[in-house]
């Protein structure tokens, strides 16, 4: 039998824990944030392998052992795991479920953003009901999304890029508005606590993170994102650069 230990919370991850809960599948939740590892469940892992459960690390970064991580699964669609189905997909194929509409734009939301649910004919009502889920489940507050929105009209544009300096990483406002304005999406966030975020070409996704993922830097299949605030002024160049 499987138990999942559940990475970054987000709306896809809540409904992951949903579906577990409902088929009464085992999972661990520390209601970790974005980029969470697997050393959060360390013990917890090593308890599962030992009680004859096969652990299934979801969205979770390998910073344990080689021998642990061997005898674990994972789900992800992200960095090395780019081009598989959305998590939640994956979890439902596990359990042998079939994915229901709104699970199907969870997923849809989460791999592909909005251009992945228009493609799947979804109306820009049922866009925008994905979208504030999932902000509820980044927990955005409004306070938050006035900020982001402020941050929004005050945005630079360079080599078409919008380049947006923002206070704090609750950014989904900011890209949802910025979508119907500029569908491509060319958005590059500076942060002041330090981190990067480009969203944009999957090409120059590639290329950033291929030059700066010896610091740590994260990628979707339109994103990437660095912690380093040292390289944020050459990170922002590159991409600028390579319009």
């Amino acid at each position: 039998m499987k138990n999942f230990f559940l990475g970054g919370n987000d709306l896809e991850m809540q409904e992951i824990k949903k579906i577990l809960s409902e088929n009464g599948v085992p999972f661990e939740d520390k209601n970790l944030c974005w980029g969470a590892s697997a050393s959060s469940y360390a013990e917890e892992i090593q308890k599962a392998i030992d009680n004859g459960f096969t652990p299934v690390l979801v969205e979770l970064k390998n910073d344990i052992s080689e021998d642990l991580f061997a005898k674990c699964l994972v789900v992800d669609h992200h960095d090395a795991y780019v081009g598989r189905p959305a998590s939640v997909l994956q979890v439902l194929e596990m359990l042998n479920l079939q994915p229901t509409r709104q699970q199907q734009l969870i997923a849809a939301n989460d791999s592909g953003y909005i251009p992945a649910m228009l493609e799947m004919g979804a109306s820009r009502s049922e866009v925008e009901e994905i979208r504030r889920m999932d902000w509820n489940a980044q927990g955005i507050s409004e306070d938050l999304v006035a900020e982001a929105m402020k941050a929004y009209e005050e945005k630079k544009i360079e080599n078409g890029v919008f380049v947006i300096e923002l206070e704090h990483f609750c950014f989904a406002p900011v890209t949802d508005a910025a979508f119907w304005d500029q569908p491509s999406q060319n958005i590059l966030f500076r942060f002041r606590e330090g981190r990067t975020l480009y969203f944009g070409k999957s090409e120059l996704v590639g290329k950033v993170y291929d030059k700066f993922q010896g610091y740590g830097c994260w990628r979707g299949g339109n994103f990437v994102g660095c912690p380093k605030i040292e390289i944020q002024d050459e990170i922002t160049k590159f991409i600028l650069e390579n319009q």
